[in-house]
């Protein structure tokens, strides 16, 4: 069963477990950015926001089977509008993905979402991460645009769906 929970950057075995979900899943920082997962990958994880937005709109959530973290994921709120939800990431281990897991923990992101007034939950896909995108829309996101950032090694596909 997957559970979730709250993470901070300030707790040293949260940091770790991060670290050890990126270095655990080698696959997305290479397929997006074109590199080795790497210790940046924490501080963006738990520190990169959109303009504009307070360190209080930004979750850090992880992802457990049992005590072990499996997955990990960071939410916005009201962003980039009042209503909606933005995930920024959403990562499982290599081991532990295509377990159903993702879908649960999409479930309990928009189970919380709610919780904040969202209707609506957002993301960018990366064009380069094919799994990824397919996951998107076999949940029911939608294509809004597509646009480019030097950051990332392909499109950015900015996708949305209704929070049931």
């Amino acid at each position: 069963m997957l559970t979730i929970r709250a993470i901070t950057r300030e707790s040293a075995s949260d940091s770790v477990d991060v670290l050890r979900i990126f270095m655990e899943a080698p696959s997305y920082t290479r397929l997006v950015e074109g590199r080795p997962p790497s210790g940046a990958d924490v501080d963006d994880f738990f520190s990169g926001m959109p303009a504009g937005k307070e360190a209080t709109d930004k979750f850090s959530i992880g992802f457990y089977v049992d005590t072990d973290m499996v997955g990990c994921a960071d939410v916005i709120r009201s962003y980039p509008a009042n209503d909606c939800a933005f995930i920024g990431l959403l990562l499982f281990s290599e081991a532990h993905q295509s377990r159903g897991y993702g879908k649960i923990a999409l479930s309990l992101i928009e189970e919380m979402a709610r919780g904040w007034n969202c209707s609506k939950t957002q993301l960018a896909a990366i064009s380069t991460n094919p799994r990824a995108l397919a996951f998107w829309q076999r949940e029911g996101f939608e294509i809004l645009r597509r646009t480019s950032n030097p950051r990332f090694t392909g499109d950015v596909i900015v996708m949305e769906r209704a929070i049931a």
